[in-house]
């Protein structure tokens, strides 16, 4: 009785590997993406409305520190320090 080569087998194994996941990939792309997984959704960003908050959050900044200067401009501050050692 002839043995098979056992050199062979491996070869012939490899190509039946490539094949099923060619055709995993093939069935996959096919049916599209698996539902568990998210799909991204980009979104254009709205650069008007990005401006506009920056340009409030700028005018508040601005009335705050209006605010203190105020303050310090209108005479003497009392400053009290509380949980100090005195």
């Amino acid at each position: 009785m002839k043995r098979k080569n056992p050199t062979r087998r491996f070869p012939r194994m490899g190509r039946c590997a490539l094949w099923t996941i060619a055709a995993l990939t093939i069935l996959r792309v096919w049916f599209g993406a698996s539902p568990v997984l998210p799909t991204a959704r980009a979104q254009i960003p709205d650069s008007g409305k990005q401006r506009l908050s920056i340009l409030k959050e700028a005018q508040l900044t601005n009335k705050l520190l209006a605010d203190i200067k105020g303050l310090l401009e209108r005479g003497t501050l009392n400053v009290r320090v509380e949980g100090a050692d005195n």
